[in-house]
């Protein structure tokens, strides 16, 4: 009767075991579903934020250099150059992210890291900066030689 209860007792330990590592396996699932939904929302709003600044920024960019044909060599083509190689690159990194996300997913591994998106986003952040600053210098020209124009008027 001793050897039937162990052996029962052997059982049960099991099978309760076996429902505790079940339950983890679905509440793993859920965790990674919510991750993988939350940072699908960060990614997408990272990419719009992107695709919409650096449309402003070369919209910007195009009305001053055609105004200011000199600002163009004062750095203004500079910043269009690194506007484009981060417009490029903003793509391929959205991209990667995107396929991360899906071995998330999948369970093929546990971690994604958005360095090289805020990255991009620091960048795309000075490029405007930078054209701010050269707006703010134009704003003050013209209100400089403002007066002059009413003169000769």
């Amino acid at each position: 009767m001793e050897r039937y209860l162990r052996k029962y007792g052997d059982a049960a330990l099991i099978g309760d075991l076996l429902k505790l590592a079940d339950s983890h396996g679905d509440s793993r699932n859920r965790f990674y579903e919510e991750v993988v939904g939350q940072l699908s929302r960060v990614v997408d709003m990272a990419e719009s934020y992107i695709r919409e600044e650096s449309a402003r920024l070369s919209h910007t960019l195009e009305r001053l250099i055609g105004r200011v044909p000199e600002f163009r060599q004062l750095g203004l083509g500079d910043v269009e150059e690194r506007l484009a190689a981060l417009s490029r690159e903003s793509e391929v990194v959205i991209e990667k992210l995107r396929a991360r996300l899906e071995e998330i997913r999948g369970g093929k591994t546990a971690y994604l890291t958005l360095d090289e998106l805020f990255d991009l986003i620091k960048e795309l952040d000075e490029l405007w900066d930078i054209t701010r600053r050269f707006v703010q210098f134009y704003s003050q020209i013209y209100s400089d030689l403002a007066p002059l124009f009413l003169i000769t008027t």
